[in-house]
């Protein structure tokens, strides 16, 4: 009897605190500034803004602000106190950063939060989280990293008082102490080989939300982050790839895809073995060289367990689309690859569900299926699609559809305002003399260029440069994968066309043009975010793609520039 009312009163209790926590919205952690200052998606909107910083309430990490006194009786040194500090911060980011949070704000504090309120007026924000009901603020003080502040609320104070944990303080500091002793042999520039298995050990332990997620009537939008990522990845690392995988397993009768090809993503295929298991009609199309290989060596998986044809021409077959089940399309600038769907470069992904638009890419697979390829093709283009509050599409199948002259030329001679680019390549000359005209008559033009495609093209960035154009080559350790524009923040394009003359008129490409403001607002603040990170250098410099330069590009197993040397052997990786 006794035990049967210990676990109802157990019970009981747990329901009490799902219905809790029920009650209150969750968000994203989008960045953690200190281990108990974390930003907080309070406005749903995926971005990382001033105003929704959360200080943990009634603790202070030790490091902080802690005095000599406590230093004394904690018995650990300065040094040693900033040293938890750092490992106190880097505990926060791997357990915590991209996971969904509750927030319980502190009584002063609770009017300026709403799900509602797009304008929070407090830049930090004193408040208590929880990740599945465990208060963060209690986790630091067990772990010894934190401290009870008796400057706050004194029942918090107090509540946390009892959780203090000065051996585990006295702990870390004694590790801490003996791994400077020792540290030397993972020295960035003694052995940069340890540096990097340690890194990419501890990214393999983390979960990070690499893409920025948002949702306009008929379509979801995910930005793939490229400063989220430090190493590529075999698994699915981005929001897109959970999202591309979550469709796979749940499709009913078919799924057809046109795809540049595949690179060690098992997930991907195994999900699409599974769903052919249980009847599921697969079919696809990928792209080869004309002696019958291919870019990416696991795209022969597709070809051998699935009806598959492959496009043997010197073109490009560049498409990156799935149908699911003629009720939805995912498609943009992502190849299903370890930089790709393994979140180490930038991207863009699309699920789009629409009946017109998906019979535009039906129509389009088709033909490849039936191995018609480039010129070979008809156009199936189709403009002015509504999308309901994702506002109208404009959608162009490359060779055909002449996307160039009748999409994107005329948005931007329209301009008046702002064109903003982010690219892999942009070669073609009557984009960019349209880029310095827009220029010319007072619109502010930027770009974020790759840096491959930037030391390849070093005549072309110069020349834009030379006319005023804001270029700014990345430093990032993956590529600028994107084809992106923005225009006047009323105008998105995107796709899995670069601005180059064999993505405009040569390969097999698509292109979305999508006219409405809110989504390209969304794209539009994110572009500025990646701008505003990369140092005004360069502006002027172009930074190497392999390199020291280049995140970490010197440790992450890829020919970045395509010189056939990797890692230590690049040139631009010798000390």
């Amino acid at each position: 009897m006794k035990k049967f009312v210990c676990a109802l009163i157990i019970l009981i209790f747990l329901a009490f605190l799902a219905f809790e926590f029920q009650k209150s919205p969750s968000y994203i952690v989008l960045d953690v500034l200190e281990a108990d200052k974390l930003y907080l998606d309070l406005n749903f909107n995926g971005l990382k803004e001033d105003n929704e910083l959360v200080k943990l309430e009634g603790i202070q990490v030790v490091g902080g602000k802690t005095d000599e006194k406590t230093l004394e009786n904690l018995d650990i040194t300065e040094d040693e106190a900033k040293y938890i500090k750092k490992s106190a911060k880097k505990y926060m980011i791997s357990n915590f950063l991209g996971e969904k949070v509750s927030l319980k704000m502190s009584s002063d504090n609770n009017s300026n939060l709403n799900k509602e309120n797009k304008d929070v007026s407090r830049v930090e924000t004193l408040g208590r989280v929880y990740f599945h009901g465990v208060d963060l603020a209690q986790i630091l003080l067990i772990k010894g990293f934190a401290l009870s502040d008796g400057e706050n609320n004194p029942d918090v104070q107090n509540l946390y008082k009892i959780l203090e944990n000065p051996r585990g303080i006295k702990k870390n500091a004694k590790q801490l102490q003996n791994f400077r002793c020792k540290k030397s042999h993972l020295d960035f520039r003694k052995n940069p080989k340890n540096r990097a298995l340690q890194r990419a050990k501890s990214r393999s332990s983390q979960v990070f939300r690499t893409s920025l997620v948002r949702k306009f009537g008929d379509v979801e939008i995910f930005l793939v982050n490229p400063n989220s990522n430090k190493m590529p990845s075999s698994s699915c690392g981005t929001e897109a790839c959970r999202v591309l995988l979550k469709n796979i397993k749940n499709v009913k009768e078919s799924i057809d895809f046109a795809l540049y090809g595949l690179d060690r993503q098992d997930e991907i295929l195994n999900a699409l073995l599974e769903a052919k298991k249980r009847g599921v009609k697969i079919r696809g199309v990928v792209d080869s060289k004309a002696d019958g290989t291919y870019v990416y060596a696991d795209t022969a998986k597709l070809v051998k367990n699935f009806d598959v044809r492959a496009d043997l021409s010197g073109a490009n077959m560049h498409n990156k689309f799935f149908i699911f089940d003629n009720d939805k399309i995912f498609t943009g600038t992502m190849n299903i690859s370890t930089t790709g769907t393994g979140g180490y470069n930038a991207n863009t992904a699309v699920l789009i569900k629409n009946e017109n638009v998906v019979r535009a890419f039906r129509s389009e697979f088709e033909q490849l299926y039936e191995g018609k390829f480039q010129g070979a093709k008809r156009d199936f283009s189709v403009q002015n699609i509504n999308l309901g509050a994702a506002g109208e599409v404009d959608i162009y199948f490359s060779p055909a559809g002449n996307p160039l002259e009748k999409g994107i030329l005329p948005f931007l001679r329209g301009a008046r305002r702002q064109i903003y680019v982010s690219i892999f390549y942009l070669t073609n000359r009557m984009i960019i003399d349209e880029l310095v005209a827009a220029k010319a008559r007072g619109v502010d033009v930027r770009i974020i260029y790759d840096s491959v495609g930037a030391n390849n093209m070093k005549a072309l960035v110069a020349l834009m440069r030379s006319k005023g154009l804001k270029l700014k080559v990345e430093n990032w350790g993956g590529k600028n994968h994107e084809k992106n524009m923005v225009i006047d923040g009323k105008i998105f394009i995107t796709g899995s066309a670069n601005f180059s003359n064999s993505g405009m008129g040569k390969n097999d490409e698509n292109i979305l043009i999508f006219k409405n403001e809110y989504l390209a607002k969304f794209y539009l603040e994110y572009f500025l975010k990646l701008y505003d990170d990369l140092d005004e250098k360069y502006l002027k410099f172009t930074p190497r793609a392999e390199s020291f330069e280049s995140g970490n590009s010197c440790y992450d197993g890829l020919d970045n520039n395509f010189d056939g040397k990797i890692d230590k052997d690049d040139a631009g990786c010798k000390i």
